[in-house]
């Protein structure tokens, strides 16, 4: 007997298959799709904190933390950190630091990182407009509610996974 679990990953497999295929062949200026969504999500997140901080008129730091990156796109460090180092590469970001804390490295793009993004973002998601909008909104608006449904559940399950994983650690340090 075929599960649900099993059918909606079934279900995801087809969507991965039928769009992401097509990022998946494609070059962005060079660049892996990955390093372009980092690149994405630079852009996108800098610009609604320069937004926030302007409306509650804090200081606008001069780019995205590391740790803020790796958090909003569930990337480890070490894999933002790497994606970067190859962006950094390309002239795509720069890394940036302060005179009050040099330890402290924030990332912003480049004028050629924010030309790629902005050249390649509307061509690339162009797609995803194109299913909503044969979807109709009120399907898509369910299946985004369903999605950050499912995105918050795996959530749960996986910090049950992990403090499982450390209680049995625990246990296993006992004399």
């Amino acid at each position: 007997m075929i599960t649900n679990g099993q059918l909606l990953l079934k279900s995801f497999h087809r969507v991965k298959k039928s769009s992401m295929g097509r990022f998946g062949n494609q070059r962005f200026g060079g660049l892996k799709p990955h390093e372009f969504f980092m690149l994405v999500t630079i852009q996108n997140r800098y610009a609604a904190l320069k937004s926030e901080c302007e409306a509650s008129g804090q200081p606008i730091p001069p780019g995205m933390k590391i740790s803020e990156l790796s958090r909003c796109s569930a990337i480890s460090m070490p894999g933002v950190s790497q994606t970067i180092t190859n962006l950094v590469k390309h002239d795509y970001v720069r890394r940036i630091t302060t005179e009050a804390d040099r330890r402290l490295v924030y990332v912003n793009l480049t004028e050629k990182g924010a030309a790629l993004e902005k050249e390649n973002s509307e061509a690339s998601f162009r797609i995803f407009d194109e299913a909503a909008a044969l979807l109709g909104e009120d399907d898509t608006k369910t299946l985004i509610s369903l999605l950050d449904k499912l995105s918050a559940a795996l959530e749960i399950l996986e910090g049950n996974q992990k403090d499982k994983d450390h209680n049995e650690n625990a246990e296993r340090k006992k004399p």
